[in-house]
């Protein structure tokens, strides 16, 4: 069996055995309806942006997106701030409030994976889809043994960063100017936000999953690390062409202006 109780371990921290996974079930159930129809209202009532005009599906898709990362980037923080003693057991603390948030996020991710996939861009969006499937394991592990859950709250901190960023695209797409004063704002909060709230987080579920989890056995750690390392490869990826964007490139726009 890929998961297997330590023996010296028996008394692991989690209440698993305490958690209705029908619970869980039901709230990515909501959780599909719930951005589903969010894209159907996005849809009627927001007009779309000239920009976007000519890929209508892309606005619709990162707006719906902006949406879950300010509901589950808040709800996070309100996890560890209502439950600090997380922190000090993460492979076993367990309650409803942080387990229905993997699930309502879990809904999320096999929501937008369905729009891509009638959408045709599952290969279009390749960095988006094998994005999506990393979380959609792990996330779903996590629902299914009732374990690991606070592990997977951490990796969710990442959402408070996805405000800001998706934030950027969307400023974007409404055609703000680098040089306007919330644009930039937003530029710096998002480069400050991706390094704690996307560095910080993905490094410690790799120890997590490294050094800690007695309920793992080496294959299945082996393969949650695999899976750490292929996700902090994509995040420096994203980085490094955030960095060009809205460092490297805007220094050299204001460099060009200034000597004109």
């Amino acid at each position: 069996m890929l998961f297997t109780m330590a023996d010296d371990n028996s008394e692991i921290k989690s209440v698993g055995s305490d958690v209705d996974r029908r619970i869980a079930f039901l709230v990515v159930v909501v959780s599909i309806v719930f951005f589903r129809i969010s894209n159907l209202v996005t849809s009627k009532y927001i007009e779309t942006p000239p920009r976007a005009a000519s890929d209508p599906w892309r606005w619709r898709n990162l707006f719906v997106s902006w949406i879950h990362a300010i509901l589950c980037g808040s709800w996070d923080i309100m996890c560890f701030t209502a439950y600090p003693e997380m922190l000090e057991d993460l492979d076993g603390h367990m309650n409803y409030f942080t387990y229905t948030l993997v699930a309502f996020s879990t809904g999320y991710f096999i929501y937008d994976a369905l729009d891509m996939f009638f959408n045709n861009r599952l290969l279009q969006d390749w960095g988006v889809t094998l994005h999506h499937i990393i979380v959609l394991i792990c996330f779903i592990y996590s629902i299914w043994t009732s374990y690991a859950t606070a592990i997977v709250c951490v990796a969710l901190l990442v959402e408070v960063n996805g405000v800001f960023l998706h934030a950027r695209k969307l400023m974007q797409i409404f055609q703000f100017s680098f040089e306007h004063k919330i644009y930039v704002l937003n530029k710096y909060i998002n480069l400050i936000t991706f390094v704690i709230f996307r560095g910080g987080p993905i490094s410690r579920v790799f120890y997590e999953f490294a050094y800690k989890c007695p309920a793992f056995n080496l294959p299945l750690r082996g393969v949650f690390i695999f899976l750490t390392v292929a996700m902090a490869c994509i995040n420096v990826i994203l980085f490094w062409r955030l960095c060009k964007s809205d460092v490297l490139l805007t220094s050299r726009r204001k460099y060009v202006k200034e000597n004109s």
